[in-house]
């Protein structure tokens, strides 16, 4: 057991975490972001080796066995949220994507970015909601370089590099930083997208020097009127589309908004 837990700890996490590729959506690039971020919580090296059994038994080649275990880790997201009370960043109820995805109808060669990706869901389901329409291998990278996520957090970024994994996504395009230190007004006409669709944090409050990012005048610490600023700035002119879920009461805020 100690062993074990030597070799993981100290050279199987240390060497992934070092991994790089050739840009930040080859898969090594994608293992070194993750393990960058992960402390290994299991402090028995007997529990890590029962785990680890469990886990060899699952064949990621089976459509069956990839099916059932993405379906688990949605249902672990879920209870993930509803355990985590004020803080349940973790997770929009899967009907409200869904709803949000199919009235924007995203179509394949469109750019559909959720900047506030947290677990992916959105990105995930407009891959479900395009899919049908890839024919060929080109048209499947295409798909999947077009679903773009920014996530600020290490622990839902790796939830959503995971989520995105598990629903045959093989090369996530997910950034981990922060949307809002983008300069809203450097943004050019070859980085806006088709689509946006985000559920974005609100009640917070961000730094100081976020707040250089955005123009003399519309400039606040609620996060909520940043993201939509950001949002706004992100879409194609014209045509560019959004679907955000947004705080009760935003519509009718007085000052900046």
């Amino acid at each position: 057991g100690d062993e074990l837990l030597a070799f993981v700890n100290n050279e199987l996490i240390p060497y992934l975490s070092e991994l790089s590729g050739a840009d930040n959506r080859d898969i090594r690039a994608i293992i070194s972001a993750i393990f960058r971020g992960t402390v290994n919580r299991i402090r028995s090296g007997y529990i890590l080796r029962e785990v680890v059994d469990k886990i060899s038994t699952i064949n990621f080649n089976s459509s069956d066995d990839i099916h059932a275990v993405s379906h688990f880790y949605e249902t672990m997201l879920k209870e993930m949220r509803d355990a985590a009370g004020d803080s349940g960043e973790f997770y929009t109820p899967r009907p409200v994507i869904r709803f949000i995805v199919n009235r924007l109808a995203p179509k394949l060669g469109e750019r559909v970015l959720d900047p506030a990706c947290g677990t992916a869901g959105f990105l995930v389901e407009a891959y479900e909601q395009m899919k049908d329409a890839v024919h060929t291998p080109p048209q499947r990278r295409q798909l999947e370089q077009s679903l773009l996520g920014i996530e600020k957090k290490p622990m839902p970024y790796l939830l959503g590099v995971m989520n995105m994994l598990l629903h045959s996504i093989e090369t996530p395009s997910i950034t981990e930083t922060n949307a809002l230190s983008t300069n809203i007004r450097q943004i050019s006409a070859s980085e806006r997208v088709d689509v946006v669709a985000t559920n974005p944090p609100f009640g917070g409050e961000e730094e100081r020097g976020i707040l250089h990012n955005f123009p003399d005048g519309l400039r606040t610490a609620e996060t909520a009127l940043l993201f939509f600023q950001y949002v706004m700035a992100m879409l194609k002119r014209p045509g560019g589309r959004c679907g955000i879920v947004l705080p009760n009461g935003f519509l009718f805020g007085n000052g900046i908004g």
